[in-house]
């Protein structure tokens, strides 16, 4: 399926049909490759106490993770 670019305001939008069930909101990082394709990745929706786990587990093996990486 095609679809046009149009400018809003000092952005370009893209409109995403219906049939591929994108939900208002959610979130992607943009990208172009290196021939020039627009390429949208979904964004992880990690909550805040997730996040505050992952960093919480990454300061405490920190020590160890260092010990570890010229082994």
């Amino acid at each position: 399926m095609v679809v046009k670019t149009r400018k809003v305001g000092n952005s370009m939008t893209i409109t995403i049909p219906n049939n591929i069930h994108i939900k208002s909101g959610e979130q992607f990082e943009a990208s172009l490759d290196s021939n020039g394709n627009l390429i949208f990745k979904k964004v992880s929706n990690l909550t805040n106490n997730e996040i505050n786990n992952i960093n919480d587990f990454t300061q405490r093996f920190k020590p160890l993770m260092e010990k570890l990486k010229d082994k």
